[in-house]
């Protein structure tokens, strides 16, 4: 009875250490504050100029749309952002993926600030999310050419301003 009792003792130690460690290892790149980024791209208007350029582009142009496959990998309330300004761009030209960016700041930070500043936050594709930690750096030059490009430059047409990329 004893040996029984130990070894379930020890069965159920040994599935909570496992338990704990899982956890530890899936949520390692998205607990809170630790999203990072990559550059940040500084706008000189106010946050709701930004904004409301932002959904426009994604308005007028569907090709960013998120398609119905992908859309289950658009999780960040259950993952805890739902406090981020953000929004999701997807690009069916290979590679696809999807870039997950956010306004940086807060509502205090952009009242009294002049300018605002968005930056990718993670990168998506059917796997899953990347960080920028987890990219290397050609990689990573190869994104943010891709968002300069396809996003940015639109976007600074669009406002009529340039914008200054920061790392």
């Amino acid at each position: 009875m004893k040996k029984t009792i130990l070894t379930s003792v020890g069965i159920v130690g040994i599935l909570m250490v496992w338990f704990v460690g899982y956890l530890v290892f899936e949520f390692r790149n998205f607990g809170a504050g630790t999203l990072g980024g990559f550059d940040i791209r500084r706008f000189p208007v106010d946050k709701y100029t930004l904004e409301n350029a932002v959904d426009s582009l994604l308005d007028s142009d569907t090709t960013f749309a998120l398609p119905e496959k992908w859309a289950e990998l658009d999780d960040w309330k259950k993952r805890g952002y739902d406090f981020l300004d953000t929004r999701i761009f997807y690009f069916s030209s290979p590679p696809e993926e999807m870039f997950y960016i956010s306004f940086i700041g807060d509502s205090t930070e952009w009242a009294m600030t002049n300018y605002a500043e968005i930056a990718i936050r993670a990168v998506g594709n059917q796997e899953g999310w990347t960080l920028q930690k987890h990219t290397s750096n050609t990689e990573k030059q190869r994104i943010e050419n891709r968002f300069d490009s396809l996003i940015i430059e639109r976007i600074e047409r669009m406002l009529n301003v340039k914008s200054k990329r920061e790392d």
